[in-house]
């Protein structure tokens, strides 16, 4: 079973934060939560981790539209680290677009592609789910 001691989460929205926390707290599974608020913020911090050798999140929610860099430029540019054990990515947006859910697919993200908002319910299945695929 994979243990998940530290989760990322890359959104803009601050009550989107809040309750994407709140309800990563209410799991009971995880030790810390790193937050950021744009996809090259996010992408420079993991970066510089994963270059420092320390560990990197276990699982990673990722919003599409926001300022600066928004999910997908977040992630043409991590998978190009070419990390050997890359976290698992949950795209977490409010975008229903046809458009959007085809490109996940070139990521291999469609079946981890959820429309906002969850709820406590789908953030436990989430969990057990990962803790599965390990």
């Amino acid at each position: 079973m994979r243990d998940i001691k530290q989760v990322c989460l890359i959104e803009d929205d601050p009550i989107a934060i809040l309750l994407s926390k709140k309800f990563l707290q209410l799991t009971g599974s995880i030790g810390e939560i790193i937050v950021y608020e744009n996809g090259k913020a996010a992408y420079e911090g993991l970066k510089t981790c994963w270059k420092e050798g320390k560990q990197l999140p276990s699982l990673i929610f990722l919003d599409l539209n926001m300022p600066i860099w928004d999910g997908w430029n977040f992630l043409k540019e991590f998978k190009k680290l070419k990390i050997s054990s890359e976290p698992i990515i949950y795209i977490l947006t409010s975008s229903t677009s046809q458009y959007d859910v085809d490109k996940a697919k070139l990521f291999g993200l469609d079946r981890h592609y959820l429309i906002k908002p969850i709820d406590l319910k789908q953030m436990k299945e989430i969990f057990q789910q990962v803790q599965s695929e390990s």
